[in-house]
């Protein structure tokens, strides 16, 4: 109704100016209106005090006058009776003036008709817009109403606009076409229309309610420059998926899976008439909340509710949340404020015998950058509040939104006063098994079922990255790589983004980030942004073609806030990483060693030069990446150029330690230790439970595991084991650790060359000098000193401190450790009870006497026997 524009403002002093022209417009209206009085400002610039008399009664006048977007609520208006009272106000002695821009709520219009009798005069939103109309003779409306409906317009609202040059009126319309307002038309308070395009374009681009408004002329003789004028709408759906493995769009009703409880209960508190009535859905980036809000708005058109449902990214202005409530209750008009909208709420609810209708919003969070929508919203949602009675709101939104906020000028105070939350909880192991079991069954079931574990372990719960991944594996199957090349090649998420911008030219992919920065966007507003950049265009129709942009009515994004994220501030969804580390230190940092100074790494260079089978090359490979000291390349893999700068700076230890920090459960554990309550060693396997729902795996895998990480953690002095097995924080100085720990090259690998772990002694050995260490008795004895070392090529003794505590645990790492692809033929032919001394010998690399290769022999098939990896008979060697 009110708009304010001063041709010096500036964005940082927008409230200054508005509140100097506020005064301006106060003063025309109430000298005109017979009243003599001063203005003095508050300390909000946009609220008066109202000091004077009338030059009728010659009474004293007192009030005050606000220009808020937002309603006046009935502690406002008793306030300001309350400050009337000591000066007279009952005993008639002074007269009460409230002005306001905005409307009063119902609260408060039931307070001010209970005083009104004592003296007071309250000109709020429509009312006080037709008073400052009349009194200053603007020009009446049905003039301009006939000449915008001959140029196929409707005029949806009238605004009086001050500048410091003068008062206007801007005439709000929309294509008798379309049911959303999207152009305005400029007139002077003679009724003469403003044909000064510098005067429109600079007032348009600094008033934030015209911002999702075009201009155009009326009169003929002006409209010669002008283009055609296609209708602006807001989708009354959400653009959603309708394949199984589209992961660019929120999946729709068709080909969505899982969240039945939380999907009943959102439901179960609209169809029971539940309070509050006021839903907030909250969930992390990708996790699969528009594709909920989706379902639920099929599910409630299915039981015969009204249903609203729009994304909050289309709505530009306030106009528009007036024309969704317009759609919502199928008014023939748009309201003109929340007044009208509370009027209609009510009746389409009494017409509808208080029948379930429920508008529920998507993106929610996009309106906190722009507060005159976000307060719409905010109003809209008191009302419905009020109202109950079968209507609800419900406000889909993000809790690890990116986008900051001015906190002065949004709250979520109020709305989170008036909602119930519901947190969408990420996927469960099974709603990922039957989305993957879909997206396989669509695509012929290409993929294999070795990769689906794999494919849940690194989506953690995100269905959208889980649907990405699928894809990604479907891609390079058909282009012939095999799923072992997959799993080995260690995914990484930002590989997945590049991939998406593969299609780009560096040009082309600069265009895409800076057009993310300003999202969402319509084309008007990236034209300005861009100045008018002729290549926009282009760029925009490529970016849309290619799906990597959405066009939502008029409206542009990015097609997932994740990968906007990850253009905009290079930052990842925060889930936890794939850091489960499968190989001990010495398993993986000396062969690391022998291949840094490689250009390119291969499964056959790595098998080639470290001596070792493809199987254990592609598992080394996977453990690399997840150290980050590998990174994929066009045609296998790279040592990343940091990785070799800081070894050349004998900084390796740093690197992985910090790697090894970054991990949630090592984090954990050392919360724990600085907390003073360590973990126990036996506890960590729970911790790996806790903290990887979506593997599934045997307690033998997950003791292994704990053994690994322990190993990890004991070699870089993240942590010390102690005597009664709780894992406390080293009392070392970290810099002079790391200086002396260096690149690691002291980690030796096992004794043969192809890094096979070769005992000299039997497990009653092992297990005796392991209980000897953990009572702390020292050990002399030549047999069991041998054991000790057999323990330490084992990465079960690292240095002084053992990373098994008990029987069990031991047998699991030995195990583990002999069931070495590389032994894959010795085990079979023992099993069999086949000759095997010329197999192992082959695997020793021919390089010992017959004697040796015998006594070896003996040794590892004794130990294995005694873990339970082979059947316990004797064995036929020759």
């Amino acid at each position: 109704m009110f708009l304010f524009y001063h041709s010096q403002q500036k964005e940082d002093n927008v409230s200054f100016y508005k509140g100097n022209l506020f005064e301006i417009l106060l003063k025309n209206y109430l000298t005109i209106s017979g009243y003599e009085v001063s203005l003095r400002k508050k300390s909000n610039s946009l609220e008066y005090d109202i000091e004077g008399i009338n030059r009728t009664t010659k009474h004293k006048v007192f009030g005050e006058a606000k220009a808020h977007t937002k309603n006046m609520s009935g502690q406002t208006i008793s306030s300001f009776v309350g400050k009337l009272i000591p000066l007279g106000l009952i005993e008639k002695k002074v007269h009460g003036v409230f002005l306001s821009t905005s409307a009063l709520t119902a609260e408060a219009e039931d307070y001010f008709s209970s005083v009104e009798h004592l003296g007071i005069t309250c000109k709020t939103g429509q009312e006080l817009f037709n008073d400052i109309h009349k009194a200053l003779g603007l020009p009446a409306l049905q003039p301009i109403e006939i000449k915008a409906s001959r140029e196929g317009y409707d005029i949806v609202a009238t605004n009086i606009l001050q500048t410091d040059t003068g008062t206007f009126l801007v005439y709000l319309m929309k294509l008798k076409t379309s049911g959303t307002p999207a152009w305005f038309t400029l007139y002077s308070n003679s009724g003469d229309e403003i044909t000064d395009l510098d005067f429109i374009d600079n007032m348009k681009a600094s008033t934030s309610e015209l911002a999702g408004f075009e201009h155009t002329f009326l009169s003929n003789h002006l409209k010669v420059n002008e283009g055609s004028k296609e209708n602006r709408d807001i989708p009354s759906t959400l653009r959603v998926a309708r394949e199984w493995d589209d992961y660019r769009l929120p999946a729709g009703p068709s080909v969505f899976v899982g969240r039945e409880v939380f999907i009943k209960k959102t439901i179960e508190q609209i169809t029971n008439n539940e309070i509050p009535n006021i839903i907030q859905i909250k969930s992390r980036s990708g996790v699969g909340k528009s594709s909920v809000l989706s379902y639920i708005d099929n599910v409630l058109k299915g039981t015969d509710s009204v249903t609203e449902i729009h994304d909050s990214r289309d709505i530009k202005t306030i106009y528009d949340v007036y024309s969704i409530v317009s759609r919502f209750v199928k008014s023939k008009s748009i309201p003109l404020d929340f007044t009208e909208i509370e009027k209609l709420l009510i009746a389409h609810q009494i017409k509808n015998n208080g029948k379930q209708s429920v508008i529920l919003v998507d993106q929610f969070e996009s309106t906190f950058v722009n507060p005159d929508i976000f307060h719409a919203y905010e109003t809209l949602a008191t009302i419905i509040a009020n109202i109950k009675n079968g209507l609800y709101l419900v406000l889909a939104r993000k809790n690890d939104q990116l986008t900051t906020y001015d906190d002065t000028k949004i709250s979520l105070t109020r709305i989170n006063s008036l909602s119930i939350n519901y947190v969408l909880p990420d996927f469960e192991r099974s709603e990922s098994i039957t989305l993957m079991e879909k997206i396989n069954a669509s695509a012929n079931n290409a993929l294999s079922k070795e990769i689906l574990p794999y494919v849940i372990e690194f989506a953690q719960g995100f269905p959208w990255l889980l649907k990405r991944t699928m894809a990604h594996i479907l891609k390079l199957t058909r282009k012939g790589s095999s799923h072992k090349e997959l799993i080995s090649s260690g995914l990484k998420l930002d590989d997945l983004f590049e991939e998406e911008l593969e299609g780009l030219d560096e040009i082309e992919k600069d265009y895409l980030t800076k057009i993310a920065s300003k999202l969402p966007a319509g084309f008007k507003e990236l034209q300005i942004q861009f100045d008018e950049d002729p290549m926009l265009v282009k760029v925009l129709d490529k970016l849309t073609e290619s799906r990597l942009l959405r066009l939502s009515g008029d409206t542009y994004d990015t097609y997932n806030d994740v990968f906007k994220e990850y253009l905009v501030y290079k930052k990842l969804p925060e889930f936890r990483p794939l850091t489960i580390y499968r190989m001990s230190p010495s398993s993986v940092l000396p062969p690391f060693h022998k291949i840094i100074k490689l250009k390119k790494i291969t499964i056959h260079t790595l098998s080639k030069n470290l001596d070792v089978s493809e199987g254990h090359a592609f598992n080394l490979v996977k453990e690399l990446r997840s150290l980050d000291l590998l990174q994929a390349s066009s045609d296998g893999w790279i040592v990343p150029t940091n990785v070799k700068d800081i070894y050349t700076q004998g900084g390796l230890s740093t690197f992985i330690r910090k790697k090894l920090l970054d991990n949630d459960l090592v984090s954990k554990i050392i919360t724990n230790a600085l907390n003073g309550s360590p973990i126990n060693e036996s506890e960590l396997p729970k911790f790996f439970i806790e903290q990887y729902p979506f593997i599934e795996a045997s307690e033998k895998t997950w003791r292994l595991y704990s053994t690994t990480l322990k190993s990890w953690l004991v070699t870089l002095n993240i942590i010390d084991i102690s005597q009664d097995g709780k894992m406390t924080l080293p009392d070392v100085d970290i810099k002079d650790v790391m200086k002396k720990l260096g690149n690691l090259n002291e980690i030796s690998g096992r004794t043969s060359n192809n890094g096979l772990f070769l005992p000299v002694t039997s497990f009653n050995k092992l297990k005796e000098a392991m209980e000897m260490i953990l009572k702390g008795q020292e050990i002399t004895n030549k047999e069991l000193l041998k054991a000790k070392l057999d323990l330490a090529n084992a990465d079960i003794l690292v240095g002084t401190i053992l990373v098994v505590s008990t029987e069990e645990e031991l047998k699991d790492s030995l195990y583990e450790l002999l069931n070495n692809e590389s032994l894959a033929e010795l085990w079979a032919a023992l099993k069999t009870n086949s000759p095997c001394l010329d197999i192992f010998n082959k695997v020793l690399g021919g390089n010992y006497a017959q004697a040796t290769v015998l006594w070896r022999l003996r040794k590892i098939s004794s130990l294995a026997k005694s873990v339970g990896l082979i059947p316990n008979k004797r064995s036929k060697y020759i």
